[in-house]
């Protein structure tokens, strides 16, 4: 099939077009790809951190405070605790 000069341009400028679009699109799939990993990565350091701040969060109730405040010092808490975990859950001192 024999085509005009101009259509045979035209249809090489295309042909090119369409090329660095497919390009394009295979970068943009790279990266893609890469922002999904790093993505799930800080999901799951996300996820640890959250698991790490509560194990060391834990959280005592029904034990009474006898200030006016609210607030103990740390070792007064501590001894409760301590008194706490020993005599109602009887774990040795």
């Amino acid at each position: 099939m024999n085509m005009p000069n101009a259509q045979k341009k035209r249809l090489t400028r295309l042909e090119d077009k369409v090329e660095a679009v497919d390009e394009g699109v295979g970068l943009l799939y790279s990266r893609v790809a890469d922002i999904e990993q790093k993505r799930q990565q800080l999901s799951d350091e996300v996820a640890y951190l959250k698991s790490q701040s509560m194990r060391n969060n834990l959280i005592f109730t029904e034990i009474e405070e006898y200030n006016s405040q609210g607030n103990e010092y740390q070792v007064v808490t501590e001894r409760k605790l301590r008194v706490h975990l020993s005599e109602k859950l009887k774990i040795p001192k």
